[in-house]
């Protein structure tokens, strides 16, 4: 095995432990009733970072639902959306795209030992 396929396979099997983390900050995101931007940025990160590292490994479908939730976090992070979008607003309109982006990494994990 190549050093590009180890690293492939390494990756792959982190993708169900990127879900669950995922999962958690939108979780904890959702919960929050005062201020989200600390949360939201640290969502943030972690789309960011799948964004760019998962077509790198040959994952472009995760790549591509990443994609908009990160430039949309961005976008309102850096204030674009001040005034027009507040924090609850962008939480609802991020649920379905984040929902499908754990979904998309929960299906392509290999099964768990036990599950």
């Amino acid at each position: 095995m190549d050093k590009l396929e180890e690293l492939r396979l390494r990756y792959l099997h982190s993708l169900a432990q990127k879900g669950r983390d995922l999962q958690a900050q939108w979780q904890r995101l959702q919960a929050e009733n005062q201020d989200r931007r600390p949360l939201l940025a640290e969502l943030h990160q972690q789309v960011h970072r799948l964004s760019g590292s998962a077509p790198a490994y040959g994952f472009d479908d995760i790549g591509a639902l990443a994609r908009p939730v990160d430039l949309r976090i961005a976008e309102w992070l850096r204030g674009e959306h001040a005034g027009r979008e507040n924090p609850d607003q962008l939480v609802q309109s991020l649920a379905a795209p984040v929902a499908a982006l754990v979904q998309s990494l929960f299906d392509a994990a290999p099964a768990e030992p036990g599950h």
